[in-house]
């Protein structure tokens, strides 16, 4: 794997710690200056379809998907070492009556860029913001698409496990399952012997409950996700010391999730004014 230029990237930088940098600057001059196979995971959510919350005032439409973010996406797949991932936070915003298909046509199109398709996981909102829709309910899941590099793509369950949810009934009933004992020799034929302690402790499904972010946003950035979100992926997909790019750092969570977890970092956002606010997140970690 070849090692990110740390020295010129800090240098540039508008903020930056001992495991990472931000830069204040075009997502796709830095990430096609970046060596290949030099990331380990990009995590990121681009400006939703039609958005127009954005400072710069622009509507991401389509085209901005099928030019800008389409040339960025084959820079990132060339900078994922071969063991990478690509995790995608993205839903399509409704068009009158039908909600739009543009997060599905994203999958189709990152395969012919030659992603795999590794993973669809499911963000639920427990308490989604409120709101009066005509015909619709709230809205309170978005999706995270995991695209990798290769059929090699690392994955570590085990960093991201979760208490069992079954009653203490359950869980003895599955102690006792085939799976938690393995055979011995005994004088009669006969015996076992337990080899795990029972799923107090489980592997997380790919339906990820979190919160939204709740948190005061000084800035106004209009669509923050939860530190917990990106912080499950990078539990996920990467070890300690392995490299974690945001191209569209936003307000800089993706870095304070990393930062936390001890990841070396690098985040992008084109606006000055939402990436001011990441050294004070770094501080207090949230």
């Amino acid at each position: 794997m070849t090692e990110l230029p740390w020295d010129d990237l800090r240098a540039r930088a508008a903020h930056r710690t001992e495991l990472g940098a931000l830069l204040v600057a075009d997502a796709l001059d830095v990430v096609s200056g970046l060596p290949s196979a030099s990331v380990d995971l990009v995590v990121t959510s681009p400006p939703y379809d039609r958005q127009g919350k954005y400072r710069d005032g622009r509507a991401y439409g389509r085209d901005w998907y099928e030019g800008f973010f389409l040339k960025l996406t084959a820079e990132v797949h060339r900078v994922l070492a071969p063991h990478g991932s690509f995790v995608l936070n993205y839903r399509s915003k409704r068009q009158g009556s039908e909600r739009g298909v543009l997060q599905y046509e994203l999958v189709f199109w990152l395969r012919e860029q030659g992603f795999l398709f590794a993973e669809d996981f499911v963000w639920g909102k427990p308490s989604p913001p409120p709101g009066r829709f005509n015909r619709y309910l709230k809205d309170a899941v978005e999706y995270c698409f995991q695209f990798a590099k290769s059929q090699r793509w690392q994955f570590f369950p085990e960093q991201c496990l979760a208490p069992a949810r079954w009653d203490a009934a359950d869980r003895e009933r599955r102690r006792r399952l085939p799976h938690n004992y393995e055979r011995v020799s005994e004088p009669s034929g006969h015996g076992r012997r337990r080899v795990q302690a029972g799923p107090d402790l489980v592997r997380p499904s790919t339906l990820l409950l979190h919160e939204p972010e709740f948190a005061p946003n000084p800035t106004g950035h209009p669509c923050r996700f939860p530190v917990d979100l990106p912080a499950f992926f990078i539990k996920l997909l990467t070890t300690p010391g392995q490299v974690v790019l945001d191209p569209f750092g936003g307000t800089g969570t993706t870095a304070v999730a990393a930062e936390a977890l001890g990841r070396r970092w690098l985040l992008t956002e084109a606006d000055a004014g939402y990436a001011a606010v990441l050294p004070g997140r770094l501080e207090t970690g949230r």
